[in-house]
């Protein structure tokens, strides 16, 4: 029997952080990662692959204060700061602003992201996303192409309960104007504290600062938003020269996606929530994030974000989503219920055993040759 030295025991150790899968719980994850992209493959969307490593400076003005530190950098031979991915949706959109191929085009991927979490934050720091992007396609059908697909993905994973949090980037830009610092009012969004939003709004010489709080501050069903959205902007007053066109316009298309929303889902699973402005700076259309019984933070999150593709070279419309593999898996009973039964193979020569099990495979089972310890 193997056993560890000492010395050993500081040689082998992996580091804090990182995380390794072992035969049932790696046949989990397979198994329903399988079930994810046949699920993107039935849609249209096609694999794409991204780089594990690139160059920080690609990325440093589209990366928060939190996001940079929580990053991993490291320098190159030459001495050029690089990163390592910790968000595939960044080092897709440049590989995606850098092509020139046809429109729409729909892409999906399944691939380890690599960031610091917060200690609240029972994940590791090795991560799993897979997630879906519609580039090239903007407007309602869009937007209701990438929330649907993700509905439908989220009811096939079997979750126990499950609530989809809608929210609008573009609404919140609308009603802030410029005189706030949005990263300040989804930091209050984010806690939903109100008495420190409406002051932010004060300070700021808006008007009708209790208004605009209770606005952001939504948090209801499809169909309760599509009756009370309507009269908002009449009712909290903002004015003409405080950027109203922008509201009405967000509100407008919210209230089309609710709508078609309501029309199309369970009602039980969908929220709409203002406070939901999406966890990347880069969003500035629809944002979505999803909880789950049993997930102490979301499962999922996405969005659009028209101008991020831009900013490494064409730019196109683009809205997407991305899945924490592991968060998911243990909450799945699409994953849970899968067990991996193996037979042996009947005979008392291996080439009996072979073409028993080869008979029996072709039929869907898993056959090993030889359950004994030794062979003859």
């Amino acid at each position: 029997m193997f056993q560890m030295s000492e010395n050993d025991g500081g040689r082998l150790r992996t580091p804090g952080g990182t995380m390794s899968l072992f035969f049932e719980e790696a046949h989990r994850h397979r198994h329903l990662l399988r079930l994810v992209e046949d699920h993107f493959i039935s849609w249209g969307y096609l694999p794409v692959l991204t780089p594990v490593i690139d160059y920080f400076e690609t990325y440093r003005l589209l990366l928060s204060h939190k996001q940079e530190e929580h990053s991993y950098r490291f320098p190159d031979r030459g001495g050029k700061l690089l990163m390592l991915r910790s968000d595939v949706t960044l080092f897709l959109a440049k590989q995606m602003g850098l092509s020139c191929g046809p429109l729409p085009r729909r892409v999906y991927y399944a691939d380890s992201v690599i960031r610091h979490q917060e200690e609240e934050d029972i994940a590791s720091d090795e991560l799993f996303q897979s997630g879906a992007e519609l580039v090239g396609l903007s407007g309602l059908d869009g937007d209701l192409e990438i929330l649907m697909m993700l509905y439908d993905l989220l009811g096939a994973m079997n979750l126990r309960d499950w609530r989809m949090h809608i929210g609008s980037r573009a609404l919140l830009d609308a009603v802030l104007g410029a005189s706030i610092k949005p990263a300040r009012a989804r930091e209050l969004l984010e806690i939903r504290d109100r008495e420190e939003l409406e002051k932010l709004f004060s300070d700021a010489g808006l008007n009708s600062p209790r208004q605009r709080t209770e606005l952001l501050m939504f948090l209801g069903e499809a169909e309760d938003f599509v009756e009370y959205a309507p009269g908002l902007v009449t009712r909290f007053g903002i004015s003409k020269n405080e950027g109203s066109d922008a509201v009405i316009k967000a509100l407008d298309h919210l209230i089309s996606l609710a709508t078609n929303l309501k029309e199309l889902t369970s009602n039980k699973n969908i929220r709409v929530d203002l406070s939901v402005t999406g966890d990347q700076s880069y969003y500035s259309g629809f944002t979505v994030m999803v909880f789950a019984e049993g997930a102490n933070t979301a499962i999922a999150s996405g969005g659009r974000y028209d101008n991020l593709l831009g900013s490494f070279g064409n730019s196109a419309a683009a809205a997407g989503f991305s899945m924490m593999m592991r968060k998911i898996e243990p909450l799945s009973r699409y994953a849970t219920g899968s067990k991996m039964s193996v037979s042996g193979a009947r005979g008392t020569t291996f080439a009996a055993r072979y073409r028993d099990a080869r008979e029996r495979r072709i039929n869907g089972e898993r056959i090993v040759l030889n359950t004994d310890k030794t062979s003859g």
